[in-house]
């Protein structure tokens, strides 16, 4: 018997050793395949912006270069006055972020983030279009401003441009902040220059109270007329002289498991004008631009640690 016990033991002193064994191995086996996947969400920014070549082709289109006193833009690149301007806020307030291209959203490195800064990217194509849709609503937050995709990439002989505009519906981006494409886009058919009034002090508008005269955000630039209203979404309104409808000039909104703000303006654009950006591509317009994007760089600032924090 004693034999027979001590055989017993020993076999099951192996089994617990080998089951030991084996518990360990599968943890190391588990921490290792961990391992070896990127942490992006730990060791890389958050925040990415879109430098779009299709938006920069755009630009080129629309906006002849610098010639004083003929035209203060850019040419084509009159877009970097958008993305740029975005890059400042992060940078003096210490957030990290990384530019990307056209080709890394239809490659799938939108996965890579947690928010997309889409600033004035008015020409995107079909694919990048739905990709970005889809990673909304995946659980994705967008912060887009002005013109973003309101054009396609795809060629339309009938526009002067020869880029297709965007329908409403679905298939068009700007559908993320409910708002179907209509042929009134601008408010310079009202008038050049317009202010936003800010009628909610909350979420991404919380870092102006007490900021601002009268509730008005200063801005004095274009905007774009929304079609939807969306009202019950609204931080604040363009405010356009001679134009009766309401304007939502901030939409905060819910697309599937994703968060969409949007900026019926741009204000990156007046950071970039108060700070010469680009400043390899001097071209001043003799106006003076200091102090006029401080209460507006609150807004950008408090947009996009909201969305992080979502």
């Amino acid at each position: 018997m004693n034999r027979v016990a001590k055989l017993l033991n020993g076999k099951l002193l192996l089994g617990v050793l080998w089951l030991s064994f084996a518990s360990l191995w599968c943890q190391v086996s588990t921490v290792t395949a961990f391992a070896a996947r990127p942490l992006l969400s730990q060791t890389s920014p958050a925040v990415a912006i879109l430098n779009s070549a299709n938006t920069r082709n755009y630009f080129g289109l629309h906006y002849p270069s610098c010639s004083p006193s003929g035209s203060y833009y850019l040419g084509a690149d009159e877009y970097q006055r958008y993305f740029r301007g975005w890059e400042y806020v992060l940078l003096t307030n210490g957030i990290g972020y990384t530019i990307i291209s056209d080709a890394d959203i239809e490659n799938g490195r939108l996965d890579n983030f947690l928010l997309l800064i889409l600033s004035n990217t008015v020409s995107l194509s079909d694919s990048e279009e739905h990709t970005i849709e889809r990673w909304v609503r995946s659980g994705g937050r967008l912060l887009a401003t002005f013109g973003t995709g309101y054009k396609d990439v795809v060629t339309d002989l009938r526009q002067p441009d020869g880029l297709k505009l965007q329908s409403g519906g679905t298939s068009g981006l700007h559908s993320l902040w409910r708002d179907p494409f209509n042929k009134l886009f601008t408010s310079q058919a009202f008038a050049p220059g317009i202010d936003v009034l800010i009628s909610s002090y909350a979420g991404p508008t919380a870092g102006l109270t007490d900021q601002l005269i009268n509730n008005v955000l200063p801005y004095g630039a274009a905007g774009n007329l929304l079609s939807s209203g969306n009202s019950a979404n609204a931080y604040g309104y363009l405010i356009v002289p001679n134009y009766t409808k309401p304007a939502p000039a901030i939409l905060l909104t819910d697309a599937g498991r994703g968060t969409v703000l949007y900026f019926a303006f741009s204000p990156e654009y007046l950071v970039s004008k108060e700070f010469n950006l680009p400043s390899s591509l001097p071209c001043p317009d003799g106006q003076v631009w200091t102090g006029r994007s401080t209460k507006l760089r609150i807004l950008m600032r408090d947009a996009v640690l909201l969305l992080l924090s979502q």
